[in-house]
């Protein structure tokens, strides 16, 4: 399951994944996730919550692939995940943002995340 938020007087981008992501679902982020980033301002913040995600597929890779180009074209600022228990996502998650050019920071609970983007990451 997923939720995609535009949180547009933050400038900010809230991906919520928890459960198991299918395929169909992984293309449905994608989705909903360039349509909302096209909603923000240049130099907005990427928040991915993470920590109930129980497995992931293939396909959300590509997508996290898709979301990241849209995001790099719009000029996103930083990135910040919340990974809580699941160490396998962020795993997935952290090789594929090195392998596009940047690093996530991450956080172990919401707040933790909307600290770190509310004063500014270390």
């Amino acid at each position: 399951m997923f939720e995609v938020e535009a949180l547009v007087a933050k400038n900010r981008l809230v991906v919520r994944l928890w459960g198991d992501l299918t395929v169909d679902e992984a293309r449905r982020v994608g989705d909903a996730a360039v349509a909302a980033i096209d909603r923000l301002r240049p130099r907005f913040d990427l928040l991915s919550d993470l920590k109930g995600v129980t497995s992931l597929c293939s396909e959300s890779t590509v997508q996290m692939r898709r979301i990241m180009e849209a995001a790099k074209a719009r000029g996103f600022r930083r990135v910040v995940r919340v990974v809580g228990r699941s160490a396998e996502a962020a795993l997935v998650f952290e090789r594929t943002s090195r392998e596009m050019g940047y690093d996530a920071y991450l956080a172990f609970s919401l707040e933790e995340a909307e600290r770190l983007l509310d004063v500014g990451a270390p």
